[in-house]
């Protein structure tokens, strides 16, 4: 990914950033977890400020005191991992402030039992009626806090372990299954798209995600510059995602090293990001911060997000259902419905497409961007 630097060509540090008033300005998470920012006139100035911050926070981190709480020892946690990319940072902070913190957070991490964890997670179930993804997110939530009490010798047993485990069995509590789209509903739909008034503009969206399994939010953050016609390859190098907090749309890597890959272009395909291509010459580039030429985007000029695909893709299933009801009623026979599909189902079609190919499973992965510890040559049947 291209470095950032300031107006003197010297390489900005992640959080660093030149304001419009001149100010350098550093974004950072505190011994709280909350965001702070510190401003300075020059950039030397402000990696000065920025040891003493670290020094703080690091000193926070010595202090272990044998009564804190979870609030306190989630705040500690939460400075601590820096590595988290923002939008998986803003889903931590919310699970853990949402339902833990009212009900757990002044309570002493050296006093809960794992019996007390397992009554935490059975009043989510029976009195907040959690789904099991919510349990599962909170659950992960509060995990690492444990983890690092446990290392700094504040508990002698982790609470928590085993304990999601447990509800999943006591509650018989199964996760909803993403099904692949079969082929033969994946062309029934993309026909009614494709003559729909209302659906037909997303119809290449849908059908990108279809023909190369990326996630939603990598699409999102698809440029023209990752796509080379010549050699017929896609590389992914970047996602988009919402802030809900900051209420603003940011740009970043894959989560994970496996998910920045090359995937192979269909012929298909290729006909129809040249076509968008040549349509889009003499418009304005779609434009997120400093990145600009995304493929995909809103009316105003912005890369879309996953949560705006997802709920284009529903409405357009919803459309389908609704048609395919009325016409099975004016033929007098069953409706063939699409049930239970989202658009990371499309991600599931493309893993089977590759399957019924007989492509090599090592070779599925990297093109999925999974994590494989052997690196192959691709290639698909086109």
């Amino acid at each position: 990914m291209k470095k950032r630097k300031d107006k003197y060509g010297r390489v900005l540090k992640e959080g660093e950033g030149l304001r419009k008033d001149g100010l350098y300005q550093n974004r950072y998470n505190g011994i709280d977890g909350k965001r702070k920012t510190v401003y300075a006139k020059t950039l030397d100035v402000l990696r000065e400020k920025e040891q003493e911050i670290h020094s703080d926070i690091y000193n926070g981190f010595c202090n272990t005191d044998k009564n804190i709480t979870i609030d306190q020892m989630f705040a500690r946690c939460a400075a601590n991992r820096q590595f988290l990319k923002p939008r998986s940072r803003e889903v931590y902070e919310y699970c853990y402030n949402k339902h833990a913190k009212p009900v757990i957070g002044a309570k002493k991490m050296r006093d809960i039992k794992y019996s007390d964890m397992v009554l935490y997670f059975k009043y989510l179930a029976n009195e907040q009626h959690l789904s099991l993804s919510s349990m599962r997110s909170i659950y992960h939530s509060l995990t690492p806090l444990f983890k690092m009490a446990l290392r700094d010798g504040i508990i002698k047993i982790d609470p928590i372990d085993g304990v999601f485990a447990e509800i999943r069995k006591m509650y018989q509590l199964t996760p909803n299954k993403r099904n692949a789209v079969s082929q033969e509903n994946l062309n029934k739909l993309a026909n009614f798209i494709a003559n729909s008034r209302k659906d037909s503009k997303y119809l290449n969206i849908f059908l990108t995600l279809a023909l190369t399994g990326m996630r939603v939010s990598e699409l999102c953050g698809l440029m023209w510059q990752d796509i080379d016609f010549e050699n017929e390859t896609i590389s992914v190098e970047r996602t988009v995602v919402y802030l809900s907090k900051e209420n603003k749309k940011i740009v970043q890597t894959p989560k994970s090293e496996s998910g920045i890959r090359q995937i192979p272009m269909m012929s298909k395909l290729k006909d129809i990001l040249l076509e968008m291509h040549e349509n889009q010459k003499n418009m304005p580039p779609i434009t997120c911060g400093e990145y600009s030429g995304f493929v995909f985007g809103t009316k105003t000029g912005a890369p879309y997000i996953a949560k705006d695909v997802e709920d284009k893709f529903r409405n357009a299933l919803k459309h389908y259902n609704a048609y395919e009801t009325e016409q099975a009623k004016l033929k007098n026979r069953e409706p063939a419905l699409i049930e239970n599909c989202c658009p990371h189902s499309l991600r599931h079609s493309f893993c089977s497409l590759l399957c019924e190919n007989d492509v090599n499973i090592k070779t599925i992965q990297e093109i999925m961007g999974i994590k494989t510890s052997q690196q192959r040559s691709i290639s698909i049947p086109r």
